[in-house]
């Protein structure tokens, strides 16, 4: 099924831009490895075993942590999970996804979230169990955002061939940016699959699957202009992912709908009856 043509223009600049500098910075160190082994036959052995050593302990770690998610989570189908799996196959093919990932529930410790890995070509979403309970909270439109924001990943291809920009991703700083650059792409097409749930999905982020809802969405995006300084910025420059004020005031500035609810303004509305 071919992609929404809409789905270019929601790629945020940044994520371009970043992605050819990791590409070049990764390159580079690849040839200063070769220039390195060439140059010194006694490096070759040493760059071999580092690198071989490094391969497989990335290998096992991903292979066993795929393994338990595989052994002990729920698998979403058209008989597990009906629901979750209706969602995912519906944004699948609003995507374009060739093949729909495969859809894992794990419990999670109450913790609010869902990511999107590969394995040996293999492509997985994990939902936290408690974003699934959202649904029975009258939240199904946030849980639908989260999913199609996963989806978003696979789309992107931002789970494939990570070993050419690898090297790049230690210099400080500019993996950490790439990766944010890639939260706000997947934030727009989330929205662009699931509109009515961008803004609350990250509400319930920040919330939780029950307080979001008191939650003002306007008044949350202003946090980020005013809650401003040193560590603030430090710890987002330091981090894979913006933070949650900024990305939702970055959905309402690419015009993704408020939600219905609006507490702020019930508040006013509320006093102006009182008097």
């Amino acid at each position: 099924m071919a992609p929404s043509p809409q789905l270019d223009a929601l790629i945020h600049p940044k994520e371009r831009r970043y992605y050819a500098l990791l590409v070049v910075v990764s390159v580079v160190v690849y040839a200063l490895l070769v220039l390195t082994a060439v140059s010194s036959v006694e490096s070759v052995g040493a760059i071999a075993m580092y690198g071989v050593i490094f391969a497989v302990a990335f290998f096992m770690t991903h292979g066993l942590m795929i393994g338990r998610l595989r052994a002990n989570g729920v698998r979403a189908s058209e008989r597990q999970l009906a629901s979750l799996y209706a969602v995912a196959k519906r944004h699948a093919a609003t995507l374009g996804l060739e093949s729909m990932p495969d859809v894992f529930v794990i419990q999670a410790g109450g913790a609010l979230n869902a990511f999107a890995t590969r394995f040996l070509g293999r492509d997985f979403v994990v939902v936290y169990s408690d974003v699934l309970a959202m649904a029975e909270q009258r939240g199904e439109a946030a849980v639908g955002f989260i999913v199609a924001h996963e989806l978003a990943h696979v789309k992107r291809g931002h789970l494939r061939r990570r070993w050419l920009t690898l090297p790049g991703r230690f210099v400080p700083y500019l993996g950490a940016a790439y990766s944010r650059a890639c939260e706000y792409t997947c934030d727009r097409i989330g929205a662009h699959c699931q509109p009515d749930g961008g803004v609350s999905g990250l509400l319930a982020l920040a919330a939780g699957p029950v307080l979001f809802q008191q939650v003002d969405a306007r008044e949350y995006a202003r946090q980020a202009e005013r809650e401003t300084g040193f560590f603030v910025r430090r710890s987002e420059l330091m981090a894979s992912h913006p933070h949650l004020t900024k990305r939702v005031a970055a959905l309402l500035e690419h015009g993704v709908p408020v939600p219905a609810y609006t507490p702020v303004a019930d508040l006013a509305a509320r006093s102006t009856a009182a008097r």
